[in-house]
Parts: structure tokens; sequence; C-alpha cells
């Protein structure tokens, strides 16, 4: 149980990062509460609320590159849902990632910054945005920065410091014939996923010019199936070789098993995702 001598709602990013590094004690930064909540350590001694810190938003910004999503980190899930910035084949995997996240009340409160910092869960959201290769906006002592996710999963020692705030997520958009898609199994509709995978598939005369497949829920981080993009570059987007690209993953995963499904399991499951992912993304495109 949660036995908090403070609460503090700082205004802006740096004044949370200022806050929670600067305040004695033990402390740590709270969004929506999903997870803070029921398995916060009693040893905190302080939270910092990011309610009133500015990052409820969604847009899209010009870049040299075509233009960028951004979803500011306290975007409920159930925003992001139902965002007409999103409503794009491009950037499908996400919608239906955050339409697909437990229950009505767990959407309404839960946030984007939330879902992707909590790596140690199988959240919905990690693997739509990974495909898309999306980075994330950090607010530290010395300013913001931006780190690939990928980084930020596999290397986050070393790109992550004590005090960093996730502010954004931000997506590129101009990537011409892109199309992604977002797939997950559960043992309930509103359970955490026993296998999810997002695809992201880009065609061009007939000929797939990039795929990216990424799963979730079988490993302590997202599994980025660097295997199978290779394989699909080239190919011709059909049922067969989105099967063959299914059968790679399920050949080079190593999942974990657990309660709610063996390894064996996970590692069948992890084909058959990858290839309803793909066949839908390649369908949109």
């Amino acid at each position: 149980m949660l036995d908090l001598k403070n609460l503090y709602r700082p205004k802006s990013p740096e004044e949370a990062v200022r806050t929670l590094l600067e305040t004695e004690g033990t402390g740590l930064y709270v969004a929506g509460g999903t997870i803070v909540v029921p398995t916060g350590s009693p040893s905190l001694d302080y939270l910092v609320d990011l309610t009133d810190a500015g990052l409820d938003y969604v847009r899209v910004e010009d870049t040299p590159d075509g233009g960028a999503l951004v979803i500011g980190a306290m975007t409920r899930i159930a925003d992001l849902a139902t965002s007409p910035e999103l409503a794009s084949p491009t950037l499908r995997a996400i919608i239906e990632a955050a339409a697909d996240m437990g229950t009505h009340t767990t959407r309404n409160r839960a946030t984007v910054g939330g879902n992707v910092f909590a790596v140690h869960f199988p959240s919905d959201l990690p693997p739509a945005f990974l495909a898309l290769g999306a980075s994330i906006r950090l607010q530290g002592t010395d300013g913001p920065r931006d780190v690939s996710l990928e980084d930020f999963y596999a290397r986050r020692s070393e790109v992550y410091r004590r005090g960093d705030l996730i502010v954004e997520i931000r997506v590129s958009v101009g990537h011409e014939g892109l199309a992604s898609a977002f797939e997950k199994t559960g043992r309930t509709r509103v359970d955490v996923a026993i296998v999810s995978c997002a695809a992201a598939v880009a065609v061009s005369g007939g000929t797939i010019e990039m795929a990216r497949v990424v799963l979730n829920g079988i490993s302590p981080v997202p599994y980025v199936a660097a295997d199978a993009g290779a394989y699909l570059a080239g190919k011709s987007p059909t049922e067969d070789v989105f099967r063959e690209a299914g059968r790679l993953v399920s050949e080079n995963v190593s999942p974990r098993g657990d309660h709610r499904a063996s390894a064996d399991y996970r590692r069948k499951v992890a084909g058959v995702m990858t290839a309803r992912a793909l066949s839908r993304a390649a369908g949109a495109v």
C-alpha cells in the first residue's frame, strides 16, 4: 500500500524534472496511475503528478522529411484511439493498439507515455510505435533530447538518465505508400497480450519496398523481427510470402513461458500474428 508524504503537481516538464531530482526521499512520476496505484512500492515518499504539465496533445508538425505525428505523453489512450490526426493507413496500427487496450475505464485513465515507459508489461502501443520507427522526446536537466524508441528499449541504461521524463512520442508520416496494422491475442479481450504484433509495410510497383515487424509479450522488451523484415524486402506482397515471414519469426523467437501461456504456444502464435498483421497492412497500401 502506498504511504505518501507529498504529492506535487508541476506546471511544466522542466518543473517536473526539478521536483523529482531536488525533493528529499524516493519519488516517482505518475500519469494515469493505472500501474502505480496497484503496484507502487510502500517505500515511495512522494509522487510527481504530471496532470498539469501541459503534455496532453496530438498534432501533426511540419518537418523536413514530410511531417511528424506528435503525441504528448499525458494523452489518454481513449483520446488517442479516436484522434482524427491518426486517420490514415500509415498510422492504423496505433489506433488499433489503442482501441484494443484493456477496459473502457483503463483506456480513459492510462496515458501514452505511461504505456511506452512500462516495458515490464506487454504493453500494446510500443509494437505499433516501433514498427513505425518512432522516437521519444525526453526532458532532462539539460533540456529536451530525442531518442529512438528502439534504443530506449535496447539500451535503456545508456540513453535514459535518472529524472528523465518522457515528454512526447514522435512518428514520421512522410513515407508514401506505407500502411500498418496491429494484431493481439490474450486470455480475454481485456487481458494483457499473450502475443501482440504490429507490422508496417511499404509497397511500390507491386514490390515490398520496406517492412517492419515488432512483437510484444514474448520477451522482456518488444522484439523487432529484423530477419522477417530483411526477408520481405523486394518480395511480392502475397499471402505465401507473409506466411513464410511468420514462419521465420516462429523459428527465430525465444519466448518466455508464464501463467498466461507456454513458450511453445507463444512461438506458434507469434508466426500467426505476424502473417495476419502483414497481410492487413499490405492490403491497406
